[in-house]
C-alpha cells in the first residue's frame, strides 16, 4: 500500500506579458501566494512553513519573514531556505515533504518571482523604478561555492553559457554524430518543446520556431557559444511568479474533493562534482542518474510507466543527459515538457521548476491518471533534481512519498593540472562568439597522458575556431603551454 506523505493542493503562476513595468518580486511573490493560497482554500495563519526562491532580480533582507508578514502568516512560521540553483523549488518541496512525514509540518507555501525584464528594460531606458533599496549584502547563492573555480574562470568558464555548450560537444562525441547532425538532434528537441510552449497561456514565447529556424545560424538567430544558437538559449529576462502550496497527509485526508490533489510520489536530489574540469565524463551525468533513480525507485515505478516529463532545459545539452540516464530514445513521443522549458515558456532565474511543478498539477486535475515527473538543473549542470506526482487518487501501491535532498554519488573527482606544458588531447571545448559573428574565446577542457585534467584558451580563437568546426575535434591532440605572463593556458592542435 502506498505511503505519500505530501501533496500539492494548490497552484498558481502568472506572466505578466502586456504589463510596461510590474513590481518588484517581493510583491509578485505576495501576490502570487496569496493566489495560490486562495486556489487550495488555505488561509495564511494555517502555514507552518514558507520557503521562498531568492529572485536574481533584486534582492532582500529576511525576504522569507517578510513574505510571511505581508501575508499575515503566524509569527512563529518556518522561514525554509535553500541556496539558489535551478534545483531550489525541487530541493524546498523534497525538504517540506520530509519534514511532513516526520510529522514537523502540515502546511507549506513554496514560492518564488523574478522581474528581470522589468529590470533592465529601465535600465535601458534610464528609468529609475520605484523600488525598496536593493540589500547589496544579501547574495541568493550563499552558502554554497562558487559556479566554478577560479582557475576554471580565468579560462572564461564562469556561466551557464559556457559550460552546457562543453556538454553538448562531448555528446556529439559520445554519439557519433556529425556537427550537422547534433545540431538537427538539438533543434528538435527544442522546437519539441516550442510547440508545448505555444498552448501555454503563461509561456513567454509562443511563436514556435521551426527546427530550422532555431538551428540555423542568422543574423537574428546568432551564435552565442558554439553550437548553441540564441534560440537554444535559456531567456532570463522575464517577469514571472509561481507558488505551490504543500500539504501533508493527515491535511489531505480532511478534503471533501481529494482529486484537485497531486501526490509526491517520491524525489531526490544529488549533485556532480561540483567545477566541471574535474568531471570523469562531460557527456553523461552520474548525479542525474542516481537522483532519478532514486525518485523512480521511492516512487515504485519505472520510467516506462512515465506518461510525461518536463526536463529541465536551460539548454539543449541537459535534456539529451537526462534522456540518456533513463535510457529513453529522443525520438520517444512522450513530451519532455509539460511547459515548453526556459527557451520558450521562460527561464525566471531559479523559480522555472515552480511553473513546471504547477503546471503540472493543472495538467493531473485534467487527467488525475497520469504519472508525471518533473526534473530540475542547478549551476554549471551540478545539482540535480527528479520528482514525480501523481493524481491524489491515482497513487501506485508501491509508492513510498519517500524525498532525499542529496543523495551521495560515490563519484571521485579527477586531478588537475595548471601552468602544464605537454601534450595533451581535447575532452570537449567550446566557441564563444560576439555579436557580429567572430569567434572572441575557444574553451578547451583536456585530457592529459597521467590521467589529470586542464583547461585552456586559443591564443587566435578565429584560427582556432576554423580548424575546430572542420571535423570532431574531440580526442584530437595538440600542445598544452602554459604562459607565465597572462597566468593562463594555451592550447594548440598538432599541424
Amino acid at each position: 500500500m502506498s505511503q505519500v506523505h505530501a501533496f500539492i493542493v494548490g497552484q498558481a503562476q502568472q506572466s505578466y506579458h502586456d504589463a510596461e513595468f510590474v513590481d518588484h518580486p517581493l510583491i509578485l511573490m505576495q501576490q502570487i501566494a496569496n493566489q495560490a493560497l486562495r486556489e487550495a482554500h488555505i488561509e495564511p495563519e494555517q502555514l507552518d512553513a514558507i520557503a521562498c526562491v531568492d529572485p536574481f532580480s533584486w534582492t532582500y533582507a529576511d525576504l522569507g519573514k517578510t513574505v510571511a508578514k505581508e501575508l499575515g502568516c503566524r509569527a512563529d512560521i518556518l522561514d525554509m531556505w535553500l541556496p539558489a540553483g535551478g534545483t531550489t523549488p525541487q530541493d524546498l518541496l523534497h525538504k517540506i515533504s520530509a519534514a511532513m512525514a516526520a510529522n514537523e509540518i502540515d502546511v507549506a507555501l513554496i514560492v518564488g518571482a523574478e522581474a528581470m525584464r522589468t529590470r533592465r528594460k529601465a535600465s535601458r531606458a534610464g528609468e529609475q523604478l520605484a523600488w525598496p533599496p536593493r540589500d547589496k549584502s544579501v547574495s541568493p547563492t550563499r552558502g554554497q561555492k562558487p559556479f566554478s573555480s577560479d582557475w576554471e574562470a580565468k579560462h572564461g568558464l564562469r556561466l551557464p553559457i559556457q559550460s552546457f555548450p562543453i556538454h553538448e560537444n562531448a555528446i556529439r562525441h559520445a554519439h557519433g554524430r556529425s556537427a550537422e547532425e547534433q545540431i538537427q538532434v538539438a533543434a528538435e528537441l527544442l522546437h519539441k518543446n516550442a510547440l508545448v510552449a505555444a498552448d501555454n497561456q503563461h509561456a513567454w514565447f509562443q511563436d514556435a520556431p521551426s527546427v530550422e529556424l532555431i538551428g540555423t545560424v542568422t543574423e537574428e538567430n546568432r551564435l552565442i557559444a558554439y553550437p548553441y544558437t540564441k534560440r537554444m538559449n535559456a531567456i532570463m529576462d522575464v517577469d514571472q511568479a509561481a507558488a505551490i502550496v504543500v500539504v501533508s497527509q493527515r491535511v489531505v485526508d480532511q478534503l471533501a474533493d481529494r482529486s484537485k490533489a497531486a501526490a509526491i510520489l517520491g524525489g531526490a536530489g544529488a549533485e556532480e562534482i561540483w567545477n566541471p574540469i574535474e568531471r570523469r565524463s562531460l557527456a553523461a551525468c552520474k548525479a542525474m542518474e542516481v537522483a532519478f533513480a532514486s525518485a523512480l525507485n521511492a516512487s515504485g515505478i519505472a520510467a516506462e510507466d512515465i506518461d510525461a516529463f518536463d526536463f529541465y532545459s536551460c539548454f539543449p545539452s541537459p535534456i539529451q543527459m537526462a534522456l540518456d540516464a533513463l535510457n529513453v530514445p529522443v525520438q520517444d513521443p512522450r513530451s519532455f515538457s509539460l511547459t515548453g522549458g526556459l527557451a520558450y515558456a521562460g527561464g525566471p532565474g531559479n523559480n522555472y521548476v515552480m511553473h513546471a511543478l504547477a503546471t503540472a498539477v493543472a495538467q493531473l486535475r485534467a487527467k488525475p491518471e497520469q504519472t508525471l515527473m518533473v526534473t530540475g538543473v542547478g549551476m554549471a549542470n551540478t545539482k540535480h533534481t527528479a520528482t514525480l506526482l501523481a493524481g491524489g487518487v491515482y497513487l501506485p501501491e508501491k509508492a513510498t512519498g519517500k524525498t532525499e535532498y542529496r543523495v551521495e554519488t560515490g563519484d571521485t573527482p579527477l586531478p588537475v593540472t595548471e601552468r602544464a606544458d605537454g601534450p595533451a588531447a581535447i575532452a570537449s571545448y567550446t566557441i564563444e562568439y560576439d555579436r557580429g559573428g567572430q569567434p572572441t574565446n575557444v574553451i578547451y577542457l583536456l585530457d592529459l597522458a597521467d590521467g589529470a585534467r586542464a583547461i585552456a584558451n586559443a591564443r587566435d580563437a578565429v584560427t582556432a575556431a576554423s580548424e575546430l568546426l572542420v571535423a570532431d575535434p574531440i580526442g584530437a591532440s595538440g600542445q598544452l603551454e602554459w604562459d607565465a605572463a597572462a597566468d593562463r593556458q594555451y592550447f594548440a592542435l598538432g599541424r
